[in-house]
């Protein structure tokens, strides 16, 4: 099977509390819709480490990357916990070499500085999927013979409708990431509304003039959700 069918599942680092978080997801993100994106898929951390069979199975079955923020490397430990060896492990600051400091915690307002981190970071991703593909060209060939294994990017996560600004939008996982975030503590109330966009923005592109009303919508989808 050609490279071009290869599936590389990337799953980047979902801490928020260090600049180096964000760089991961944005850079991740980048790959994913840019650099490289016929030959990669994403993994939701906070879904995979819930439990989610689809998402653990992929990694099981191809390649995989992570792409953690620091060296606790949570993504990696956590993907080698539940699918075994990754084919590889990024560290964003190893990449940058700590240099970090003048980066922001969110996307909002990002600077050059921050620019040129995701780029970098981005860049190195996309060598470790390439290096992943040479080596791993007919990875997704089924070993009987038969057809390949199904990629997770072809079977879609069931989401949840959300009502933002009046317009109905379906959020892929939604389910899940509110259970995980539930297990985490996380209050039922208009409290939850950063943390609760903060998560979905790592896995659903959210503009940023568009936030204020995806808030009030997760907060109401979340509620519910609780409630039921």
């Amino acid at each position: 099977m050609s490279s071009s069918e290869v599936k590389v599942g990337i799953i980047s680092c979902s801490g928020e509390e260090i600049p180096e978080g964000t760089i991961s997801r944005l850079a991740t993100r980048r790959v994913l819709e840019l650099m490289r994106p016929g030959n990669t898929v994403t993994i939701c951390l906070p879904l995979f480490l819930a439990g989610n069979e689809m998402e653990q199975e992929f990694a099981r079955k191809h390649p995989t990357i992570t792409v953690d923020g620091c060296d606790k490397l949570c993504a990696k430990k956590g993907t080698e916990k539940y699918s075994g060896p990754v084919s590889a492990a990024l560290v964003v600051s190893d990449i940058l070499n700590g240099d970090c400091a003048c980066c922001a915690r969110s996307a909002k307002g990002r600077s050059e500085k921050d620019k040129e981190a995701v780029w970098l970071v981005s860049e190195e991703i996309a060598k470790a999927v390439d290096a992943v593909l040479e080596e791993n060209g007919d990875y997704c060939g089924s070993e009987n013979g038969g057809d390949g294994a199904e990629c997770a990017c072809s079977k879609p996560i069931p989401g949840i409708e959300v009502q933002v600004d009046g317009k109905s939008v379906t959020i892929a996982g939604l389910g899940l990431i509110f259970d995980h975030l539930a297990e985490t503590g996380l209050a039922a109330d208009d409290s939850s509304g950063d943390k609760l966009l903060e998560t979905v923005c790592i896995y659903h592109q959210i503009e940023p003039e568009e936030e204020d009303a995806y808030k009030v919508a997760l907060i109401s989808a979340y509620k519910t959700h609780r409630r039921q």
